[in-house]
């Protein structure tokens, strides 16, 4: 048995459903991958994949030569060209070629439309299994969850306006100022950009007959010079967000977005 050309031939047959999976949730915000192992992620693509095979089997009204796959499988060419001509292999591989790029095609093809679907419906919002942003994403396009009914619902807003405590070497600050960008790892928010950025310390010194103390009231706000303040998470202790919709005037500001981070070669 020709154990390599079997695997590139069952990894073929294996792709619609992969192809579908990824053109989903291919997006902003894309989710982390689900945590299953090696042997359930196959098994469900060969459950799916026999299905999908299936259903085009039943479709195709042409003759399949699946003798001639499982004789090549086996890895004994003996008697191959005489059991099969050069032009008819040719001919059979081409078709098998289209047959599985067509249905590839297809999964993409449908996995947008589907998204579409779930875009305009918001079932995504509420469903973990068609869910299309990660957790951060949600946050950030100001999906809100009613006290009621316990779903998430997007409010309109144009901005988003940051309160972050951040543990800094100089003590605890709270920095403020417009989000413009952020990176995602996943499901890991890994920093924020923040534009119009002012500072102020957590907790203010103040001295009395024992001395400095400190007490919970903020400091004074100190506008930091500079277009873009880049906070890492790992040094944010909380965030308050304020999800802002501005005058007619200002309609033309873009809401913020995630910043692509090149992938090291």
């Amino acid at each position: 048995m020709n154990i390599a050309l079997s695997a590139v031939v069952i990894f073929i047959l294996l792709l619609p459903p992969i192809a579908f999976y990824l053109s989903y949730n291919v997006g902003i915000f894309s989710k982390a991958n689900p945590k299953i192992g090696l042997l359930e992620g196959l098994m469900l693509s060969a459950i799916i994949s026999i299905i999908i095979h299936a259903i085009a089997l039943l479709i195709i009204q042409k003759e399949i030569r699946f003798d001639v796959l499982a004789f090549l499988l086996g890895g004994d060419l003996k008697g191959f060209n005489e059991k099969v001509s050069n032009e008819s292999f040719r001919r059979m591989l081409l078709n098998f070629v289209w047959y599985n790029a067509s249905l590839v095609i297809g999964a993409v093809i449908l996995a947008r439309i589907c998204r579409t679907l779930v875009k305009l419906t918001g079932w995504h919002a509420n469903s973990g299994l068609l869910r299309l942003y990660n957790h951060w994403g949600y946050l950030f396009l100001g999906y809100e969850v009613d006290e009621v009914s316990g779903q998430r619902y997007p409010v309109k807003f144009d901005i988003i306006y940051v309160d972050a405590v951040v543990n800094t070497n100089a003590g605890t600050m709270i920095y403020s100022g417009y989000l413009i960008g952020y990176v995602f790892f996943g499901e890991t928010l890994d920093r924020i950009y923040l534009s119009g950025t002012v500072k102020r310390e957590f907790k203010m010194n103040q001295q009395n007959d024992k001395g400095n103390i400190l007490i919970n009231k903020a400091g004074e706000p100190i506008e930091i010079d500079g277009d873009t303040m880049v906070i890492p998470y790992s040094n944010i202790v909380n965030m308050n967000l304020h999800f802002i919709e501005l005058m007619e005037e200002f309609e033309d500001l873009k809401p913020p977005q995630e910043i692509e981070i090149p992938k090291k070669a």
